[in-house]
């Protein structure tokens, strides 16, 4: 063969090793490119799903604060009116008479009996508690409900 003839198929043949080459290295890079992409999309599906997510609790938050806020203002004003004498607080009791007493009966016999004010109190703390203890309950369990046994 000619060296003409030699160099030209070596130049032929470099170059057609270079196409290969820079073939492999494109679908290399396009493969990387494609799986980069795959990721980016799953994680913009992911970040859409926990903003979403974010809203509905911020959204239960909102609605068990707004409704334990209204039984705490029922149970404040209901506190306001028995003590303002609009509303008469009532519990079922039995007075039981003093054994031993022989005297006659008396105006301080005759009073209705009634809470002391530390009993009063307490009795509107407890009701505020057992309120509390409610809405929070009920925001918890809707919680789980909403947000933990859901499939992300």
């Amino acid at each position: 063969m000619k060296p003409v003839t030699t160099m030209a198929l070596t130049v032929f043949a470099l170059l057609i090793a270079s196409c290969w080459w820079f073939h492999q290295r494109y679908d290399m890079q396009k493969q990387r490119a494609d799986s980069a992409l795959l990721l980016l999309a799953q994680q913009k599906s992911e970040l859409k799903n926990l903003v979403q997510r974010q809203k509905a609790v911020a959204g239960l938050d909102a609605h068990y604060s707004e409704e334990l806020t209204h039984a705490r203002l029922t149970i404040e004003n209901l506190q306001r009116d028995v003590a303002a004498g609009a509303r008469r607080l009532r519990i079922s009791a039995t007075c039981h008479t003093v054994p031993g007493s022989t005297s006659a009966s008396s105006l301080d016999d005759a009073a209705a009996p009634g809470l002391t004010d530390a009993a009063q109190r307490d009795y509107f703390r407890l009701r505020e508690r057992i309120e509390t203890s409610n809405k929070q309950l009920a925001g918890l369990q809707e919680y789980i409900r909403n947000q933990c046994l859901i499939n992300p």
